[in-house]
């Protein structure tokens, strides 16, 4: 089990206490990200509640933590968020996602489609073919790189601007955009010393 899958064990009791679900967590040198969600999306309210007592846990877990001072950052994952398990391509099928391979797929590394299928080796997507119809291609989780869902502003393709109510529409979902609290005790630097 890697540092990022370790943390999120570590958490998932108090996030779900919280009313919330772990998306991920990412550690990048001294910070750490820990991504929450729930259905209907993150408001600020509830990322800034579940802020301190993610925070005092990891303060408990000197082994979890890069060592010396790390920054702490708790947000929701976003609109175009990151899909790195097989549970989020899982979560995802039938909606539009980008995916960077590790090598060229049919002379291409980047690809775009409908993710139509998901399993815990591989996933299939539904790529528009130029000058012809649609293509499924399976990847296997070990050439996938990097992949994230894709937000599309406005009516799907071949809807009239009429039937659009003036083209482009807003989401009123709470979780626009991302929804973020950087250490959530008052006055504290978002650096935390660890203790020794």
């Amino acid at each position: 089990m890697g540092a990022e899958e370790a943390i999120a064990d570590a958490l998932r009791a108090t996030v779900n206490a919280a009313g919330l679900d772990i998306w991920d967590v990412e550690c990048s040198g001294a910070s750490v990200r820990v991504l929450v969600e729930r259905a209907g999306g993150v408001d600020l309210d509830a990322v800034a509640g579940v802020t301190g007592p993610v925070s005092a846990v990891l303060d408990e877990r000197d082994d979890l933590v890069p060592a010396g001072r790390y920054a702490l950052e708790v947000s929701s994952p976003g609109l175009e968020r990151r899909l790195r398990y097989p549970r989020h391509f899982s979560a995802y099928v039938g909606q539009d996602v980008a995916v960077k391979t590790t090598e060229a797929v049919d002379g291409m590394r980047r690809l775009r489609g409908q993710l139509v299928a998901a399993t815990d080796q591989d996933v299939t997507l539904r790529l528009e073919a130029d000058g012809g119809g649609p293509r499924d291609v399976t990847l296997p989780f070990a050439l996938i790189d990097r992949a994230n869902t894709v937000f599309t502003w406005g009516p799907p393709p071949g809807k009239s601007r009429a039937a659009s109510a003036g083209g482009r529409r807003r989401s009123t979902s709470p979780d626009v955009g991302r929804t973020t609290a950087k250490d959530a005790h008052a006055g504290s630097p978002p650096a935390k010393e660890e203790a020794r």
